[in-house]
């Protein structure tokens, strides 16, 4: 199946297109997303952690960046399967933890409009330059810093992630053969301790 012919509800199934045979998968997820669905999935990432992770700053880390991931999907996803219930949104998207011998993934999937895909195409390539100094430093200065009228949270997200990682967040942004949706992967590497 060619990228550009995915469809919408194809395209938040691509984290395990990445994933090798050797990988394991941990949790894979793929369906609606609200804070309690985090809640849920992060209680099976930490108990997990707690069994098979002996380093307490790499289970910290790695529960951290997959909060930011999911609240990322709960706000940002736009997708047609959009669902609100009171005050509860419910947003489509697909969550992946596996790992190999030598680390862990953290990957994500969900469909963004084009505003939001040339932002965080921005944002992205401009932290992927950055040194952990740098992103550090940004970090602490976004905890300061009013966030923009575009977010829904303190725009600091993808700075706790690139801060938390081992290697460079990696991402793809590929335009949907239909309409004017694009679907986004996020991918987050971690050594193992």
């Amino acid at each position: 199946m060619q990228i550009n012919d995915l469809q919408g509800k194809e395209a938040v199934l691509l984290p395990l297109f990445t994933l090798q045979r050797q990988n394991a998968v941990e949790l894979f997820y793929t369906g609606y997303f609200s804070q309690q669905h985090i809640v849920s999935l992060g209680d099976v990432i930490r108990t997990w952690l707690d069994k098979h992770e002996s380093s307490t700053v790499t289970r910290r880390k790695l529960f951290s960046v997959f909060i930011e991931m999911g609240q990322n999907i709960v706000r940002y996803s736009s997708d047609e399967r959009f669902l609100c219930t009171g005050q509860d949104e419910l947003r489509f998207g697909s969550v992946c933890f596996h790992m190999d011998t030598a680390h862990y993934y953290l990957e994500t999937a969900n469909l963004v409009g084009p505003e939001a895909s040339s932002l965080l195409q921005t944002n992205l390539e401009v932290l992927r330059t950055m040194t952990q100094a740098e992103i550090r430093d940004a970090w602490k200065q976004g905890l300061r810093a009013e966030a923009p009228t575009t977010s829904k949270g303190a725009n600091i997200g993808l700075l706790t992630m690139a801060r938390d990682t081992s290697a460079p967040l990696e991402y793809r942004i590929h335009p949907l053969a239909a309409g004017n949706l694009s679907a986004f992967h996020l991918k987050a590497t971690f050594c193992h301790d």
